[in-house]
């Protein structure tokens, strides 16, 4: 359990104070639509039971799941398997299709955003977590 609550206070702790954001550049307006299957490499987290998951969000299909929140705001995954290095290449490579923008990506940790969701990867030892907030200026 000490590892877990480390993964997930780790996870908090990037959010707050990771890498600054990329710079942005203007891009054209452009409606990206959620995947509605998961790639082959991977797995909706609504078809593991998540009931508030973004629609189209996706994780390796060999993820192990340690601990899980499926709140109203919050998603949070924290996983022992594939490693966090794996992971967070699996989110780099399929981010964009889900409708994720990366804002910021530095030291293994990923933040990301959608019109909805605010996202955060990171790893610590041998677990990775990831959390999807929906509370925005709350």
């Amino acid at each position: 359990m000490l590892r877990i609550t480390l993964a997930v206070v780790g996870l908090l702790a990037v959010a707050g104070c990771s890498a600054p954001p990329l710079p942005s550049t203007p891009t054209p307006s452009v409606t990206v639509s959620a995947l509605t299957e998961a790639p082959a490499d991977g797995v909706l987290l609504s078809d593991l039971g998540f009931l508030n998951a973004p629609a189209g969000f996706s994780i390796p299909r060999d993820a192990e799941i340690e601990e899980r929140v499926d709140s109203g705001n919050n998603i949070t995954v924290v996983l022992s398997s594939p490693t966090g290095d794996e992971v967070a290449e699996y989110l780099r490579r399929h981010l964009p299709a889900m409708g994720f923008t990366v804002t910021a990506d530095a030291g293994g940790s990923l933040l990301f955003e959608s019109a909805v969701h605010d996202g955060a990867f990171t790893v610590t030892g041998e677990l990775s977590a990831l959390s999807l907030r929906t509370d925005r200026g709350a």
